[in-house]
């Protein structure tokens, strides 16, 4: 009796030395220009990471739209309403109904309110209004070097690897 079955899927081994290299180029390149541990670039590598470039394309475009939108509701937060509980959850409210009163917003939305979490809470080990905006932004720098590595590295795959289903130019 079988209970179940391992097999590779398509891609995995792709998916697996895009995701590694990724992250080592994110965690190192950060590390080297000031970041103590770029986590959220590793996050946003993985979540943007595909082996088309053009479904690639529509992550990086979708978590780069998600984290502004979460970025700028954050620190306006932050601004009116300081590095609170109630000021996150007024914070997660209008990036919810952004994304939901927006007209073709991406699919993936709740990335968004995840960005409000991720740079709110990043605040509350703030000591200041500058130092808590600080940290937001250098979150939202995490995960844009993070998404665009990932797409640079789409980019590459595709130009380096023939695909069989490409028809000739």
């Amino acid at each position: 009796m079988q209970l179940f079955a391992i097999s590779l899927r398509k891609n995995a081994l792709v998916y697996t030395v895009k995701i590694l290299t990724g992250s080592l180029i994110v965690w190192y390149g950060l590390r080297f220009v000031g970041f103590e541990e770029p986590y959220w670039a590793m996050i946003s590598l993985i979540i943007v990471t595909e082996p088309d470039f053009a479904q690639a394309k529509v992550n990086f475009k979708a978590r780069t739209i998600n984290t502004v939108s979460g970025a700028v509701i954050a620190c306006l937060m932050l601004v009116l309403l300081g590095p609170t509980l109630p000021s996150m959850l007024v914070a997660l409210v209008l990036a919810v109904l952004v994304a939901m009163l927006i007209h073709n917003y991406p699919a993936n939305w709740r990335l968004a309110p995840v960005t409000v979490v991720i740079l709110m809470s990043a605040a509350f080990s703030g000591s200041n209004l500058h130092e808590e905006l600080h940290m937001a932004i250098l979150r939202v720098v995490e995960v844009l070097t993070g998404s665009t590595v990932a797409l640079l590295q789409s980019l590459v795959y595709g130009k380096l690897v023939h695909h069989p289903d490409a028809t000739p130019h």
